[in-house]
């Protein structure tokens, strides 16, 4: 199969970059997509666009992860931004993962996806991958209330674990899983790679 990654991770990664705006919508997505089947993704960020805070689907959790948004993306943005200098991938895995940690709402799996997102590493382990490749789910568990020192020892057991298949295979095979799973609504893996992006460009 030919890499769905390399075609449309970079432009996401380009989109999430360009502005603290951009950054938001992006980390907004990946929040609408919890608990949610990904088909059903892109009308719930139409709706937010039009609603914000009103819309039916930022609800619990959801709705203080984008009220943290709205007071703090400048700064996460730029944060963020300042991982990319680390020339050391493992350094800026690390330091990504805890920018994205710092909101509400978002533990290590979404925190990967978003870095993901935002620069093509490390990776998310959902609910499919969980059980894919059997992971357990205390390996996936996060408190933000232990100390820093136990929180980074959780991140770096998360980036092992994502490490194993690889930031750029872990999509490809979760993107040919969802199409093969959800036959009716999916073309194939392109499909389901491409909305990634589609999704909140447009």
């Amino acid at each position: 199969m030919k890499s769905v990654f390399k075609i449309h991770n970079p432009k996401i990664n380009k989109f999430s970059q360009s502005s603290s705006e951009n950054f938001s919508l992006m980390v907004v997505m990946v929040v609408l997509s919890i608990q949610q089947d990904w088909f059903s993704v892109g009308n719930q960020i139409k709706d937010y666009r039009k609603k914000g805070l009103q819309s039916r689907f930022v609800w619990g959790n959801k709705a203080k992860t984008v009220k943290y948004l709205r007071k703090h993306s400048d700064v996460l943005y730029e944060d963020a931004l300042v991982c990319l200098k680390y020339k050391n991938k493992r350094k800026l895995k690390e330091e990504l993962m805890k920018v994205f940690l710092q909101i509400d709402g978002l533990g290590l799996v979404k925190a990967g996806f978003c870095c993901q997102l935002f620069c093509g590493q490390v990776g998310c382990i959902d609910s499919h991958n969980e059980k894919r490749f059997g992971v357990s789910k205390n390996a996936l568990s996060f408190d933000k209330k232990t100390k820093p020192e136990t929180q980074l020892k959780k991140i770096k057991l998360y980036l092992d674990l994502c490490q194993r298949e690889g930031c750029e295979k872990l999509w490809n095979g979760w993107c040919k899983h969802i199409a093969n799973t959800y036959p009716k609504k999916w073309e194939d893996a392109h499909h389901v790679s491409r909305v990634h992006f589609d999704y909140v460009a447009n």
